[in-house]
């Protein structure tokens, strides 16, 4: 092989044309790919989720959130007036937390109305809630028409719908959870600890009467 640098890479250079395999050799040390990855995702009104995997939801929406909310203070709720039945309001324990619990409900009420106002702001969509049951099923014209024709509709719907919700907003008492703006995690806080109350509650009352 010559000395000379100079013809030492011409020589080089030359041996790569030749020989095919030298010349990928080489193109894979100059060249290096990353693989790229990627997830295949659907949205719909209640958020993203990956295709693969329906239940693996990434991203959520408020519409989404508020019947998740809902969902459950009906089932605590439910919980609750059960224990009613049962003569709850007469433990001492029940007594002890009272505050807490309605502080707890009322809260969980006020996240609920929050997202029912921008619902209906948005005037898209609308839940009804299962008779004899806490599931929910959600009403819009998107199911059922063009989507031309459904935003027409939603805004005959917010025209006849505005006087009315203008009036309600003027006629809401001010309140310290107005300004409230709670997070996801804060919100299932909120729920376990009523329920932790609930069942703390029904521990006492059952000790008391072994």
């Amino acid at each position: 092989v010559p000395e000379d640098p100079l013809i030492r890479r011409l020589v080089s250079s030359s041996l790569m044309g030749r020989n095919p395999d030298v010349s990928e050799i080489h193109v894979r040390k100059k060249f290096k790919m990353r693989r790229k990855s990627f997830r295949l995702c659907r949205s719909d009104e209640n958020g993203t989720a990956s295709f693969g995997d329906r239940h693996r939801t990434l991203r959520t929406t408020s519409l989404y959130r508020e019947q998740y909310n809902r969902i459950l203070f009906r089932s605590a709720l439910g919980d609750y007036n059960e224990l009613v039945r049962g003569g709850m309001l007469t433990w001492e324990a029940y007594e002890e937390h009272r505050l807490a619990i309605e502080s707890s409900m009322e809260t969980i009420r006020q996240s609920i109305r929050r997202y029912k106002e921008r619902r209906l702001q948005a005037g898209l969509f609308y839940l009804v809630h299962d008779i004899g049951g806490t599931g929910i099923t959600v009403r819009t014209h998107l199911y059922r028409m063009p989507l031309q024709e459904a935003l027409r509709k939603r805004q005959q719907e917010i025209r006849r719908r505005k006087p009315v919700l203008d009036s309600s907003n003027n006629s809401k008492k001010s309140n310290v959870f107005d300004t409230m703006v709670l997070r996801p995690s804060l919100k299932r806080l909120v729920m376990y600890t009523l329920s932790s109350i609930i069942i703390g509650c029904v521990i006492v009352f059952m000790k008391g009467h072994e």
